[in-house]
């Protein structure tokens, strides 16, 4: 290996930080079978930059799987994939 192919994996490894992954990949097909986010999309359009729907499908998530106060809810969604799955950063 190079160095600079060495830095740069060392650079990426430091970088990198551990999500929670939990029981998001059995109950997220659940809710995305079930129309959560476009049943809600469709009932309360916005044009906000994230949709309704995908707030609701992150609180209903957050609720099945590790439910707490609402004002925890933005740091449990940091240690999960969901931002990166849902393009929400």
């Amino acid at each position: 290996m190079h160095v600079p192919q060495a830095e740069q994996l060392g650079q990426a490894i430091t970088s990198l930080r551990p999500r929670q992954i939990g029981a998001i990949p059995l109950v997220y097909p659940i809710l995305a079978d079930l129309g959560v986010r476009q049943i809600t999309n469709d009932l309360v359009p916005t044009e906000a930059d994230i949709d309704m729907g995908r707030i609701v499908l992150l609180l209903t998530l957050n609720r099945l799987l590790a439910p707490q106060p609402l004002y925890h809810v933005q740091d449990w969604l940091a240690e999960t994939v969901l931002p990166q799955v849902l393009d929400i950063a």
